[in-house]
Protein backbone atom coordinates (compact mmCIF):
# COMPACT_ATOMS: atom_id res chain seq x y z
CA UNK A 1 0.00 0.00 0.00
CA UNK A 2 2.87 2.61 0.83
CA UNK A 3 6.25 2.69 -0.63
CA UNK A 4 8.30 3.37 2.18
CA UNK A 5 11.82 2.40 2.12
CA UNK A 6 13.89 0.99 5.17
CA UNK A 7 15.69 4.50 5.32
CA UNK A 8 12.73 6.62 5.63
CA UNK A 9 10.92 3.96 7.98
CA UNK A 10 14.12 4.82 10.23
CA UNK A 11 13.32 8.26 10.10
CA UNK A 12 9.71 8.23 10.76
CA UNK A 13 10.47 5.76 13.91
CA UNK A 14 12.86 8.51 15.01
CA UNK A 15 11.01 11.13 14.79
CA UNK A 16 8.32 9.44 16.64
CA UNK A 17 10.48 9.10 19.20
CA UNK A 18 11.46 12.66 19.44
CA UNK A 19 8.09 14.16 19.23
CA UNK A 20 6.34 12.38 21.92
CA UNK A 21 9.23 10.26 23.57
CA UNK A 22 9.53 6.94 24.21
CA UNK A 23 7.01 6.14 26.71
CA UNK A 24 4.28 7.48 24.34
CA UNK A 25 5.17 5.35 21.54
CA UNK A 26 2.49 2.26 22.30
CA UNK A 27 -0.24 5.06 22.77
CA UNK A 28 0.86 7.54 19.15
CA UNK A 29 0.83 3.68 17.93
CA UNK A 30 -2.94 2.39 19.24
CA UNK A 31 -4.35 5.94 17.94
CA UNK A 32 -2.76 5.38 14.36
CA UNK A 33 -4.01 2.06 14.43
CA UNK A 34 -7.33 2.99 15.28
CA UNK A 35 -7.59 5.61 12.61
CA UNK A 36 -6.37 3.51 9.63
CA UNK A 37 -9.15 1.16 10.90
CA UNK A 38 -11.60 3.72 10.74
CA UNK A 39 -10.46 4.60 7.03
CA UNK A 40 -10.29 1.54 5.88
CA UNK A 41 -14.30 0.85 7.35
CA UNK A 42 -14.97 4.21 5.28
CA UNK A 43 -13.45 2.81 2.19
CA UNK A 44 -15.76 0.10 2.51
CA UNK A 45 -18.80 1.53 2.96
CA UNK A 46 -17.80 4.30 0.21
CA UNK A 47 -16.99 1.35 -2.51
CA UNK A 48 -20.51 -0.54 -1.51
CA UNK A 49 -22.31 2.32 -2.19
CA UNK A 50 -20.81 2.87 -4.92
CA UNK A 51 -21.53 -0.57 -6.14
CA UNK A 52 -25.14 -0.59 -5.38
CA UNK A 53 -24.90 2.51 -6.85
CA UNK A 54 -23.96 0.97 -9.95
CA UNK A 55 -26.45 -2.13 -9.91
CA UNK A 56 -29.67 0.72 -9.72
CA UNK A 57 -28.43 2.36 -12.68
CA UNK A 58 -27.45 -1.02 -14.46
CA UNK A 59 -31.33 -2.02 -13.91
CA UNK A 60 -32.89 1.03 -14.56
CA UNK A 61 -31.05 0.99 -18.25
CA UNK A 62 -32.14 -2.71 -18.93
CA UNK A 63 -35.47 -1.68 -17.75
CA UNK A 64 -35.06 0.57 -20.42
CA UNK A 65 -33.64 -1.25 -23.13
CA UNK A 66 -36.61 -3.89 -22.31
CA UNK A 67 -39.06 -0.83 -23.31
CA UNK A 68 -37.46 0.23 -25.92
CA UNK A 69 -37.23 -2.53 -27.51
CA UNK A 70 -40.91 -3.20 -26.98
CA UNK A 71 -42.15 -0.33 -28.76
CA UNK A 72 -39.53 -0.80 -31.68
CA UNK A 73 -41.07 -4.12 -32.49
CA UNK A 74 -44.86 -2.32 -32.68
CA UNK A 75 -43.45 0.11 -35.65
CA UNK A 76 -43.90 -0.63 -39.44
CA UNK A 77 -41.95 2.21 -41.22
CA UNK A 78 -42.57 0.67 -44.42
CA UNK A 79 -46.27 1.04 -43.51
CA UNK A 80 -45.90 4.67 -42.82
CA UNK A 81 -44.41 5.91 -46.50
CA UNK A 82 -46.68 7.06 -49.39
CA UNK A 83 -45.18 5.89 -52.99
CA UNK A 84 -48.82 6.43 -54.60
CA UNK A 85 -47.86 9.41 -55.97
CA UNK A 86 -44.74 11.16 -58.62
CA UNK A 87 -46.03 14.09 -58.40
CA UNK A 88 -43.77 15.16 -56.15
CA UNK A 89 -40.31 14.85 -58.06
CA UNK A 90 -38.45 17.19 -59.23
CA UNK A 91 -37.64 17.91 -62.85
CA UNK A 92 -34.49 19.16 -63.00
Amino acid sequence: MFDIGGGELLLIVLAVIVFFGPKKIPEVANMVGKGMRKVRQAQAQFQSQISALEQEVRNTADFDDEKTNQKDGNLKPTNSIDYTSDDNKFSG
